[in-house]
């Protein structure tokens, strides 16, 4: 052991063979057993431990956000894929699918009270959003349960808002035409390939196989240029929908028969669709949503 003829800290001269100082009380042992380290040292060994113990708390947090982000896979090694590489584009696809929905569901609602098509000329976008389900029901329906406008993350609003933007972040190409008069659209080429394609009247029932000839038709056509950025490419997403334009009611019922039914098709904004070039569907991006509001940050 280093032997000490006075106490470093207050300068007391040690006994013959002493390692406790009488003044202070210091033991000299300790300084042999843990000697003082340099100031680099001791900068290097606390980097070190902050570098370590950080990416130790940052990984989970991270691949929570991660996973929040992009959802469940259909099985592990998938998921792991989706939260290390990302899940190409799959969260985009299914806002973007969605959103579309909610835009032809809105445009339907317009019609019910404007009895009028809606434009989609100028900022359109602005003119349809008080129409979107979670302004008008003030709440947004998943699959086991809605979520209150609200209190709703907005990891889960941004599937039910309708903006000209796509889930990429960028506008939709929309067209529309109206079919007018049943005795112009019956031999409408465009709406014999859509209903041969197949329609859907909800999320889980196809049809009809042909339009009702006593409604005046909209058909609706919601492009957006997919993963690449580039419209009529391979990987485009079409959203195409017919909505009825107006109601027919019948005078000799009740006034408030008329008003529950006339509220019934505004609030359910009926239309019926198809969506093209996509891999998921409408049930997976509400999966996704149901998943962000279960794991609320």
């Amino acid at each position: 052991m280093t032997a000490f003829d006075r106490c470093p800290p207050c300068g007391a001269p040690f006994d013959a063979d002493a390692t406790v100082c009488a003044g202070c009380g210091w033991d000299a042992t300790i300084a042999v057993v843990r000697p003082p380290c340099s100031l680099l040292r001791l900068a290097a060994s606390t980097a070190w431990r902050i570098v370590v113990y950080g990416a130790i708390l940052a990984v989970p947090v991270i691949g929570f956000l991660r996973l929040r982000e992009s959802g469940p896979g259909p099985d592990l090694p998938t998921t792991l894929r989706w939260v290390v590489l990302g899940d190409d584009g799959r969260a985009a696809e299914l806002v973007t699918i969605h959103r579309a929905h909610e835009i032809a569901t809105a445009a339907a609602r317009f019609a019910v009270e404007q009895i009028a098509a809606p434009s989609f000329e100028g900022d359109w976008a602005a003119t349809l959003e008080p129409y979107a389900t979670m302004n008008v029901r003030g709440w947004m329906p998943l699959l086991f349960w809605g979520a209150t406008t609200g209190m709703a993350p907005a990891s889960v609003q941004t599937f039910y808002e309708v903006q000209a933007n796509d889930g990429w972040g960028r506008p939709y190409r929309v067209t529309a035409r109206q079919l007018g008069a049943v005795a112009r659209w019956a031999d409408d080429p465009e709406r014999a390939a859509d209903l041969e394609a197949g329609l859907q009247s909800s999320f889980f029932e196809w049809g009809p196989r042909e339009l009702d000839p006593g409604k005046d038709w909209l058909r609706l056509e919601i492009r957006s240029a997919g993963g690449d950025g580039n419209l009529d490419t391979s990987d485009d997403l079409r959203f195409i929908s017919y909505l009825p334009v107006g109601m027919t009611l019948r005078l000799n019922r009740q006034q408030e028969e008329l008003t529950r039914e006339l509220e019934r098709a505004f609030t359910l904004g009926r239309h019926h669709f198809r969506i093209e070039g996509n891999q998921w569907d409408l049930i997976d991006a509400r999966l996704l949503a149901e998943f962000r509001l279960e794991f609320l940050p």
